[in-house]
């Protein structure tokens, strides 16, 4: 029986210094101007754009008023700079797809209430109904901190996680490789765009929440509650032909995860004051217009509810 332990505990560790020095020789050696890392599995996320200025640009030493967390609904829907109209200072951490897997580590490793004493979490439907794989990808190349991008890549559950961590780990001193195309101010991305047709509406009403996000997402409140930091719950407008009992549903689990909280679901989906064409980009995302309208909605509302205090 020694025998046999020592003959796996022999192979484990060949086969991990196998491991890291394929993943190193890869992560460095390149062809056509491009690493062979990433050649080698489509998941792998070059490290650059917003994700990269938002997350270093961010200074956990400072004090905001609000912090904004959640998907690209959060990041390009959610103006700072309406906020600073207000007298107010916040940052926005939203990224690509990220899921509530995704914003536990980042509340972990990033937030105080002494700091921040107000969140707020954007909710939009497609971040409860995927896996967390985009997200995790595109942050544990992006994010300063290694801990935070560990945890994500754990939490995954999936082994190419552990090869993204592995890319992270043998590139050190990466720089991006590509910048943001439009930009980032406080961690939001304006985006000029605007549709030039109506929405096909939406028929299908069925959606399938994962349990694990709707975990999570349960844990990121728990988090906030056990730190001391105010947490509002929020989604910002939809484009008409956007299914009303599918949304209905989505609320309910919000909504759910919220009960005996205190905190509050601000949920202007179907809510007045923003033109179908010229305040979207696209179908699910608020141009740099839409932006402004919203979150002067926002900060009215969080103003109203006592959660942003005007400043003598």
């Amino acid at each position: 029986m020694a025998r046999t332990w020592g003959s796996l505990v022999r192979f484990a560790v060949m086969a991990a210094v196998l491991y890291a020095a394929a993943m190193l020789v890869m992560s460095h050696m390149t062809w056509r101007e491009r690493p062979l890392i990433f050649r080698t599995g489509d998941y792998y996320n070059w490290p650059g754009g917003a994700s990269w200025t938002r997350f270093h640009e961010f200074d956990q030493g400072q004090r905001y008023d609000a912090i904004i967390i959640g998907s690209s609904h959060a990041y390009r829907g959610y103006d700072p700079q309406i906020f600073a109209r207000h007298g107010f200072r916040a940052y926005n951490l939203g990224s690509n797809a990220q899921t509530p897997l995704n914003s536990f580590p980042i509340i972990d490793h990033y937030l105080d209430s002494l700091r921040c004493p107000l969140l707020i979490f954007d909710v939009y439907e497609g971040t409860f109904t995927n896996s967390g794989l985009e997200s995790t990808a595109d942050l544990t190349q992006n994010i300063t901190s290694g801990a935070a991008a560990l945890e994500m890549a754990w939490n995954l559950r999936d082994l190419r996680g552990l090869n993204m961590m592995a890319l992270r780990w043998c590139t050190p001193d990466r720089e991006p490789f590509y910048l943001a195309p439009h930009p980032v101010r406080s961690g939001f991305l304006a985006m000029p765009d605007t549709m030039d047709k109506p929405m096909t509406p939406v028929l299908d009403s069925a959606i399938a929440i994962e349990p694990r996000q709707r975990d999570f997402f349960a844990k990121c409140v728990q988090l906030c509650r056990e730190r001391g930091i105010r947490m509002a719950v929020s989604q910002h407008q939809a484009r008409k032909g956007t299914n009303p009992d599918r949304h209905a549903t989505f609320a309910r689990c919000i909504n759910d995860a919220l009960d005996r909280t205190g905190i509050p679901f601000l949920d202007f989906t179907f809510a007045p004051g923003m033109d179908d064409r010229t305040n979207f980009a696209d179908n699910n995302h608020l141009n740099a217009a839409g932006a402004q309208i919203f979150t002067e909605q926002l900060v009215d509302s969080l103003k109203k509810l006592g959660y942003l205090h005007p400043k003598r």
